[in-house]
């Protein structure tokens, strides 16, 4: 069922854009595109008693003085999310080795796997994307299918776009509803783009933009 409000916003864009184009098919593509990548923030949700699995995405990190990652306040809080979610149901968790090493004892080692960037031929950690988190727990889980429903822990403004990501990857993924995601901003993050709320939400329209772009090369 479509929701009236959101029906006009996607007609008046498309509106707008055939004017703009002159090409009504592409004019409502491109609406429908940024209906969903550049206006949408809330991931659909399930209720935590039904998830099969949880994975955690890191948001940001600390520098040290030394140039060393540490999880920093947002991973802390990142964790305090997870372990909420863990405690209703306790599966297998799957976390970014930030959000990993902020949870500490509070999951039982046996149960957490950490995910961890690799380094490439100069030693230097390559940086391990949303899509390169999920593509290492497949890797290491098997088919996306034995996970079942993937519950995603994730930055409150991060979180739509990694269930988006993890459905791109077959996986049946959701945020586990009810439970609240860290949403303060980290200035002192050593990742720029997660310093301010305005710089994030725009480098992760740019995230999504880039994808969309890369489903249209390949349909092409």
């Amino acid at each position: 069922m479509e929701i009236p409000g959101v029906t006009a916003v996607s007609s008046a864009i498309r509106h707008h854009l055939n004017s703009e184009l002159g090409d009504a098919q592409t004019a409502s593509q491109l609406a429908e595109l940024l209906l969903q990548d550049t206006l949408t923030w809330r991931a659909p949700t399930i209720a935590p008693q039904q998830l099969d699995t949880l994975i955690a995405f890191s948001f940001g990190n600390r520098l040290q003085p030394n140039g060393n990652s540490e999880p920093g306040p947002t991973n802390e809080a990142l964790a305090k999310a997870l372990v909420s979610v863990h405690r209703i149901k306790p599966v297998h968790v799957y976390a970014q080795w930030e959000v990993a090493e902020a949870v500490g004892d509070l999951i039982p080692e046996a149960t957490i796997s950490s995910i961890y960037p690799r380094r490439g031929n100069n030693a230097e950690m390559i940086y391990l994307s949303t899509d390169g988190v999920l593509a290492a727990i497949v890797t290491d889980a098997g088919p996306a299918h034995v996970l079942g429903k993937v519950g995603i822990i994730a930055f409150s403004d991060h979180q739509f776009r990694c269930v988006t990501t993890a459905r791109r990857r077959g996986l049946d993924a959701y945020a586990p509803a009810d439970i609240a995601m860290p949403s303060t901003y980290d200035p002192e993050s050593g990742q720029p783009w997660c310093r301010t709320r305005m710089a994030y939400l725009l480098h992760d329209i740019g995230e999504r933009i880039a994808a969309r772009r890369a489903e249209a090369i390949g349909m092409g």
